[in-house]
């Protein structure tokens, strides 16, 4: 019996713990909470869904108090609740309704809450099973539902997009909102009486291909059209379309958007426009470009205009000048006939010119109906087949130049965009006229200069700024011992490895010394000597530069010019002429030296000679005369006269023998000689001469004994050509040394003058004589003479090296008159 018992009750407890084990499955997963209390109303179980709804520990609730579930102010009631429905012994019942259950979470948040209660009783014992819901969830999930839907329906009604419900079925409206009226221009209840293939543009119906799509859901719906408004006015839309469908995928109306696209579309086609003026421009331009006649660029560019905007005539008609007429001599014209010739312009309305003047373009889109034109104004036009004209003036510089012109045979509203292309056209051809005839003025200069430069004999070249040759000569070439002007260097830079360039004094010349640089750099220099060896040939040669710069209007350096002539053959000709000079001189100081000692034998001679002969005649004569006593006899007339003649005769011989070679400058020196020299010339001539030579030192006088001869004979010949030509009334002669240095002697007079051809005239002897005497001393002579203003001679001589203890002592000198 025990062992019955014990084995049915191991099988009550094995099929309890089975059921404990199902229920516990069952509990845990449960999606509502489930929560057992005792008859204390104290949680003795509780599934994980329970402690999700509190937001606690299962472990947390186990033990708890059921009330502690409720907010503090229903704990109460709900502990009486739970009483009365234990008394009453009902298997279960709901816990108050949704609306005024309210659960309490872990972290102090109140929710909503829906329970229902049952009631058992094991083994003498009342439990309570409570089954949760959480209604916070729900509730949300409502009112965000029914926010939607008022969201949906406010932006449906007030949204800026046009917006309808299509009945797929029938293809007619549910519903349009404000904007969707204001798009189509209809009322909302005569678009509900309608489909939306009444507003498509007849050339673009729907597709029902794209419908059919969009409902299959097989490809969305966007498209752009144009729609047909209640006014007949034409709307760029962009059309896209969903499909609201049944849980079952069935559709049940199609959402349709519709954006007004007709800016953006006007945008795109002017942009359009625009890229198609700039390509027209772009090759307007190449082909401009590539012509140098003005009348080709004016006919070419006429004709891509008109092509371009499909014009009936167009053309460039330059003014005359005269403020009247303008001529017109190529344009384009199709389809009326050319219009080549000078028109007036107050033939085509007085107003015309006046605007053209002030640069004002003159748009005519209806000349017919044009008030502002006279009837005879509106024939002359209509001569010209012109129904519609804009005329554009072409000025510079507030002077009227051309009239651009367009021609349409009938009216045409001219668009503003198209107004402006052809101003910027005129200004264009206006430009490259401009350009072709500064181009052909250039290339007429360039041929002149050209010209001119291969007419210099002198190598001539001119450069950039950065040294690169622009132009040069074939004289260039020669300079440079080239055999031609295209294998000449074409830059400075490439001078370095052709050849070796010096200074005048031998010295290398580096690449800034030379002519180029110089010029470059704003230096100006005239006849500077190179020297240049080629470094193929050996060729040596000597050149004279004269270089400047060239600058712009700015003042800025741009360029330069260089001229360059070979002076090789010149400089061995100077050569040989200076050797030539230092000979000649060398023999007319021999020769000098030889006529004064020759001079200085014959003066002996007389003095010697002739004056002891003549003493010795006057001594006989006057023995004579003793013997022929006082009586006025004939003998003794006759012994008178010739003791007068020989008296005669010692005093010329004398004076000779002074002109020969005075013995005052042997004996006295070259200051009392010029000073005596001066007293004979006013007695000869009556004169006045005076003679300074306070500024001469006697030491220097004294070292300058070996050039006083040549002093004083430039004295004597300047004295003698005074006497003979100068017509002077005084004359002053200066004497003067600059210290250890040089003599000085001038001598001026008040005269009529020296003519400057008469200066260097190889006939002028006694110039040129003094000129080569002083030259052969080594010194230099300089004669200054006006018209009428007198003649000075100016004479220095070097002095040569003397003894500082020599000298002549003090003299005094005086002038004479």
């Amino acid at each position: 019996m025990v062992r019955t018992r014990l084995a049915r009750r191991r099988m009550e407890h094995d099929a309890l713990m089975l059921r404990l084990g199902q229920l516990r499955g069952i509990l845990e997963t449960a999606s509502e909470g489930i929560i057992t209390a005792d008859g204390s109303q104290t949680i003795v179980m509780a599934n994980r869904a329970a402690a999700e709804i509190f937001r606690c520990r299962v472990e947390d609730l186990v033990g708890a108090p059921l009330a502690t579930l409720l907010p503090e102010r229903l704990r109460t009631q709900h502990r009486a609740d739970v009483a009365a429905f234990g008394a009453e012994e009902s298997a279960a019942r709901r816990m108050g309704r949704r609306e005024n259950l309210v659960g309490l979470r872990a972290d102090g948040e109140e929710f909503p809450l829906e329970a229902g209660i049952s009631q058992v009783h094991v083994d003498g014992k009342r439990l309570y099973t409570v089954i949760l819901r959480d209604l916070g969830e729900a509730q949300r999930i409502a009112a965000a539902l029914y926010s939607s839907e008022q969201l949906f329906a406010a932006t449906f009604s007030h949204s800026s997009v046009a917006m309808a419900h299509i009945d797929p079925a029938n293809r007619r409206f549910l519903a349009v909102n404000a904007a969707m009226c204001a798009l189509t221009g209809y009322e909302s209840a005569e678009l509900l009486q309608m489909g939306p293939d009444r507003l498509n543009h007849p050339e673009e119906p729907v597709d029902p291909s794209k419908f059919a799509a969009l409902l299959d859901g097989t490809a969305d719906y966007r498209v752009e059209k144009r729609l047909v408004r209640k006014d007949g006015s034409v709307v760029w839309v962009e059309v896209s379309g969903s499909v609201v469908r049944t849980p079952d995928g069935r559709p049940v109306r199609v959402v349709g958007l519709l954006q007004d696209i007709s800016l953006r579309r006007a945008a795109e086609a002017a942009l359009r426009e625009r890229e198609a003026r700039q390509s027209f421009l772009v090759r307007l331009n190449d082909r401009l470009r590539s012509l140098d006649d003005p009348l080709a660029i004016a006919r070419e560019a006429s004709c891509l205009l008109g092509e371009f905007v499909d014009a009936a005539r167009v053309g460039y008609a330059e003014d005359d000048g005269n403020g009247e007429t303008i001529t017109l001599r190529h344009g384009f014209n199709r389809g009326v006939p050319g219009i080549e010739g000078r028109y007036r312009y107050t033939d085509y309305g007085d107003h015309l010119l006046l605007a053209f003047r002030v640069g004002r373009t003159v748009v005519r889109p209806d000349i017919a109906g044009d008030p502002t034109l006279s009837p005879a104004e509106k024939a002359a036009h209509a001569r010209l087949q012109l129904a519609a004209t804009v005329n554009v003036p072409v000025r510079k510089g507030g002077q009227l130049q051309a009239v651009f012109f367009v021609h349409a045979a009938t009216p045409r509203a001219w668009l503003p965009e198209e107004v402006a292309l052809f101003e910027d056209v005129a200004e264009r051809i206006r430009a490259d006229i401009e350009r072709a005839r500064a181009e052909a003025e250039v290339r007429a200069t360039k041929t002149k200069l050209e010209a001119a430069l291969e007419s210099i004999a002198d190598a001539v070249f001119i450069s950039d700024a950065q040294g690169n040759f622009l132009e040069f000569n074939s004289a260039f070439a020669g300079f440079h011992g080239f055999a031609s002007k295209a294998v000449c260097p074409r830059r400075q830079a490439e001078y370095p490895a052709l050849f070796d360039v010096c200074l005048a004094d031998g010295s290398p010349a580096p690449l800034d010394q030379w002519a180029v640089s110089r010029a470059l750099r704003g230096e100006v220099g005239r006849s500077v000597e190179y020297g240049l060896r080629r470094k193929d040939t050996g060729e040596y040669l000597t050149g004279s530069y004269s270089y400047a710069p060239i600058r712009d209007e700015q003042g800025q350096i741009v360029g330069a010019v260089i001229t360059a002539r070979d002076i090789s053959d010149m400089k061995r000709l100077q050569a040989q002429l200076q050797a030539s000079h230092a000979e000649l001189q060398q023999l007319i100081d021999a020769q000098d030296r030889v006529q004064e000692a020759e001079r200085l034998r014959i003066a002996r001679e007389l003095h010697d000679d002739l004056q002891q002969g003549l003493a010795a005649i006057l001594m006989e004569a006057a023995a004579v005369g003793q013997y022929l006593g006082d009586d006025d006899s004939p003998a003794r007339r006759a012994l008178a006269g010739i003791k007068h003649l020989g008296e005669q005769l010692i005093a010329s011989t004398r004076r000779i023998v002074s002109d020969l070679r005075p013995q005052i400058l042997e004996d006295l020196g070259l200051a009392a000689a010029i000073e005596n020299l001066a007293s004979q010339f006013t007695q000869r001539s009556g004169i006045s001469c005076e003679v300074d030579s306070a500024e001469l030192r006697p030491a220097d006088e004294a070292c300058a004994a070996p050039t006083w001869a040549c002093l004083y004979r430039v004295a004597q010949e300047a004295l003698n050509n005074v006497g003979k030509h100068a017509g002077a009334g005084r004359v002053r002669i200066r004497l003067a040394s600059m210290v250890g240095q040089s003599l000085q002697l001038s001598i001026g007079d008040d005269g009529m003058g020296i003519p400057a051809d008469r200066r260097r005239s190889a006939t002028s002897f006694g110039l040129l004589g003094m000129r080569e005497r002083v030259r052969a001393a080594g010194g230099r002579l300089l004669i200054r003479s006006e018209p009428g203003q007198g003649t000075t001679i100016e004479v220095e001589l070097p002095l040569p090296p003397c003894p500082a203890s020599l000298s002549l002592g003090s003299r005094s000198r005086r002038g004479r008159g």
